[in-house]
């Protein structure tokens, strides 16, 4: 009944877990910046914060115990979830470092910026460029393509 490196099995099979209130604190202040605005999946969101208050229910923690971050948050988001996103409808991601973009359309372009998460949709039009749309999170722009873009399948009659 393995349940981690810092637990031990009692006599009666339990498994107790040595986690001090200090490391506690630790991971709850880490898991309240798993937010979708942060770039997290919403269950992934909602777990972190199941699991954050459970571990103050454990460890007697007051939210007000836990420091206010006004550093810039531990989690970052990688190309991935982009990538992921866009290729469910079968557009090609790009990046290089933290600016990436996918071709929509002939004449539509998402440039996503890793970073903030902020993403805008240009699309050409007489010889320049106009910004459509301005939006933040792999969300919302799933939702946005959900509207605006087509779905490619290989199996379609």
């Amino acid at each position: 009944m393995e349940a981690g490196l810092n637990a031990r099995a009692d006599f009666k099979g339990t498994v107790r877990s040595s986690m001090r209130a200090e490391e506690a604190l630790r991971k709850i202040g880490l898991l309240r910046k798993v937010k979708m605005e942060n770039g997290a999946l919403a269950a992934e969101a909602d777990s972190a914060a199941r699991l954050a208050k459970a571990l103050m229910e454990r460890y007697a923690i007051k939210a007000e115990d836990i420091a206010a971050d006004s550093v810039r948050p531990v989690f970052r988001m990688t190309w991935v979830y982009w990538q992921d996103l866009l290729q469910q409808f079968g557009l090609q991601l790009r990046h290089f470092g933290h600016r990436g973009n996918a071709a929509i359309a002939d004449d539509k372009i998402v440039y996503i910026n890793l970073r903030t998460s902020l993403w805008w949709i240009e699309q050409r039009s007489a010889g320049n460029r106009e910004t459509k749309v301005r939006d933040w999170g792999v969300e919302m722009l799933r939702k946005y393509l959900e509207e605006h873009a087509r779905s490619y399948s290989l199996f379609r009659r």
